[in-house]
C-alpha cells in the first residue's frame, strides 16, 4: 500500500472521516481569496475597467525577424519604423474570432479582430521600445502610440495626452489609414486606457483627448 494511503488511513482512524472532512472545509474556507493581481499573473490576463483581457503581448524576441524586416529600410527613423509596422498590421484582414488568437495566430491565419490586431501591433512596437496605450470601449479596442518625431505625421491628427506625452491613434481595423487618423470613437465611449509598458490601467481623468476641431463639434452632438 502506498505511503500516502497509509497516512490517510491513519488520520481517518485517529480523527475519524467526519473530522478530516471538517478540517478540509475549514482550511479551504480560511484560504485568503485570490486578488485580481494574483489572478492576472496566474492566468496571463490584465484587468481593464473591471473586465479581464488575455494579455497576448509577447515580451521576447519571437517577433524580432518581422520587426527587423519592417525596419530595415528606415535607418533608425522612429516614424518610419512605427508607420511600417502599423501599415503591416493594417493590411491583415479583419476577421471575427470565436477563440482568442495570439499575435502569431493573427499572422499565420492572416486575420484578427480589433483586440487581436491591436495586441499584435503592440507586440511589434514594444520590440523596439515604442510606448503605446490600449484604449477600450464597450465593444472595441485600439492602440495609441507615442511618435518621437511627430512633426512628420499626416494631418489632421487625433491623439491622447498622458503625462505630457502625445499618443496618436493607430486604428487597426481600417481598410486604409494613417497614424493619427480619427477612428470615429467618441471619447465619451472610452471605458478604459491601459499602459502596455507598465501593464497598468490609467485613470481616465489623467487622459486628455485631442481631435480636429470639426470632429470635436460632431462628437459633441452624439
Amino acid at each position: 500500500m502506498a505511503l500516502f494511503n497509509k497516512r490517510l488511513l491513519y488520520r481517518i482512524g485517529l480523527y475519524g472521516l467526519a473530522g478530516i472532512i471538517a478540517f478540509s472545509l475549514y482550511a479551504k474556507a480560511n484560504v485568503q481569496p485570490e486578488t485580481d493581481e494574483e489572478y492576472c499573473k496566474r492566468k496571463g490576463m490584465v484587468k481593464i475597467h473591471d473586465r479581464f483581457y488575455k494579455y497576448d503581448v509577447y515580451e521576447h524576441n519571437e517577433m524580432k525577424p518581422i520587426v527587423d524586416m519592417l525596419s530595415q529600410e528606415c535607418n533608425g527613423d522612429p516614424y518610419c519604423e512605427i508607420n511600417h509596422t502599423y501599415q503591416y498590421v493594417l493590411k491583415i484582414p479583419y476577421k471575427e474570432s470565436t477563440t482568442d488568437r495570439n499575435p502569431s495566430d493573427v499572422i499565420n491565419q492572416n486575420g484578427g479582430d480589433c483586440d487581436e490586431k491591436s495586441f499584435l501591433l503592440a507586440t511589434l512596437l514594444l520590440q523596439k521600445q515604442y510606448e503605446c496605450l490600449l484604449v477600450t470601449t464597450k465593444d472595441h479596442g485600439f492602440i495609441a502610440v507615442h511618435v518621437p518625431n511627430e512633426s512628420i505625421l499626416k494631418q489632421p491628427v487625433s491623439y491622447l495626452t498622458f503625462n505630457g506625452k502625445k499618443y496618436y491613434i493607430a486604428e487597426t481595423t481600417l481598410s486604409d489609414g494613417y497614424i493619427g487618423q480619427y477612428n470615429n470613437v467618441n471619447p465619451k465611449e472610452v471605458e478604459g486606457v491601459f499602459d502596455m509598458v507598465t501593464k497598468k490601467e490609467i485613470a481616465l481623468e489623467k487622459i486628455e483627448f485631442s481631435l480636429p476641431h470639426d470632429l470635436i463639434l460632431s462628437n459633441s452632438k452624439r
